[in-house]
């Protein structure tokens, strides 16, 4: 007598097949740090200690609010100056203006003509060097 396999259904061990690899010990590990870590309890404040820490919450906030608005002001203020400037070229000629909206379009500075890159060149160390012989210092001191 045989038995046939039902067709269909994902693959032996995968998830949701019957016959899940149990051997893996990565799904139990995953579930106990998902489900049976335990939740720290929060200390327990005094009301001085709780308006304390609202009053450094608030101070916090209110810092990260102010240097978000300056980041904003000095963007708002570049890109103000950058209208100015193509506005100015605009007057002065469209030469000069076309040549300024090309973008990366002309290689402008030497950095952009070199690739960043990560690791050093290749031939950046010479094995075959040999340094230059030291002059004989004996030779000058018989005169």
């Amino acid at each position: 007598r045989v038995l046939l396999k039902k067709s269909g259904g994902p693959p032996p061990g995968a998830p949701g097949s019957q016959n899940v690899n149990i051997t893996d010990t990565r799904y139990e590990i995953i579930k106990r740090i998902l489900y049976e870590t335990p939740k720290p309890e929060l200390p327990k404040m005094s009301e001085k200690d709780l308006e304390r820490h609202q009053t450094i919450d608030r101070a916090w906030k209110l810092f990260i609010r102010n240097q978000q608005e300056e980041r904003e002001n000095e963007l708002a203020a570049k890109y103000r100056m950058l209208n100015e400037a193509n506005i100015e070229l605009e007057k002065l000629g469209p030469r000069l203006f076309n040549s300024a909206q090309m973008g990366n379009k002309t290689i402008m500075f030497p950095r952009q003509l070199k690739v960043p890159t990560e690791t050093p060149p290749l031939n950046g160390w010479n094995y075959n060097y040999k340094p230059p012989p030291k002059p004989n210092d004996d030779n000058d001191s018989s005169s």
